[in-house]
This record gives structure tokens, sequence and C-alpha cells, in this order.
């Protein structure tokens, strides 16, 4: 596997820091895009070209790898909406574990989505952040 893994990383002429960085923000990207069109199905007012904006940036960036920072970029808001929900992912398990059987667990437990949400709310087309 070791072999393997350091035929492909010479394959793209990258080294296991670099290919790390594009493979982590294409997760990103293919997520969020996933995630984006999960939300315009429900709410069609939001995200409305976000899946499709993303899912064009792939497509160069699979074309030309050196196009990452121009992806990154042009889908920062996207990125950081992905990151937010993760971040409230994690602290709604954590609180889940901590207010188990409680009633007040299902007070405090939707609040950790509270950042994504107020993001959304600001950016419902998840547009690119300005620089």
């Amino acid at each position: 596997m070791l072999q393997s893994g350091r035929a492909h990383l010479a394959e793209v002429g990258e080294s296991y820091f670099e290919h790390m960085r594009f493979a982590l923000m294409v997760g990103a990207l293919a997520a969020g895009a996933g995630l984006a069109c999960m939300l315009h199905a429900i709410f069609p007012a939001i995200c409305q070209t976000t899946c499709s904006r993303t899912v064009d940036s792939l497509q160069r960036l699979f074309s030309d790898r050196n196009q990452l920072g121009r992806t990154v970029t042009e889908n920062s808001a996207l990125i950081l909406f992905v990151l937010l929900t993760g971040l409230s992912c994690v602290t709604a398990l954590a609180l889940a574990i901590c207010t188990a059987n409680t009633l007040i667990g299902l007070v405090v437990i939707p609040q950790a989505f509270a950042l994504p949400l107020i993001f959304l709310s600001q950016n419902p087309g998840l547009e690119p952040l300005a620089r």
C-alpha cells in the first residue's frame, strides 16, 4: 500500500501534504455541492446555482490541478458553510452525549446549528466571499 501511495503521488506530481490539501478540498466541495442540492430541494429559493457552479469548478480542477487556488476562491462561501456545518454536527453530537435522555437536549442540540443557518440566511446562494 505504501508503494502504491508513493506511485500515485509521483503520478500526480504532488507531495503528501499537497495531495492531502487537494483531496480534502475536493471532498469538501463535493460534500458541499450535495448539501446545497439537498437544501435547494427542500427550499428552492436557496442555493439555486451552487451545485452546478461547484460541479463546473470541480471539472475545471480535475482538468488542471493547478487551479486549486482559483477553485477555493470561487467556492469560499461553500467551503466555509461545510466547515460550519461539520463543526455544528460535532457540537450536536457532544451535546447529545452530555444531555442524553434529558429534556434540555431537545432545546440545546438544535442550537448547535445556529452558525451555519445564520451564514446561509446572509448568503443564500453561497456566493464567493469578497476578498
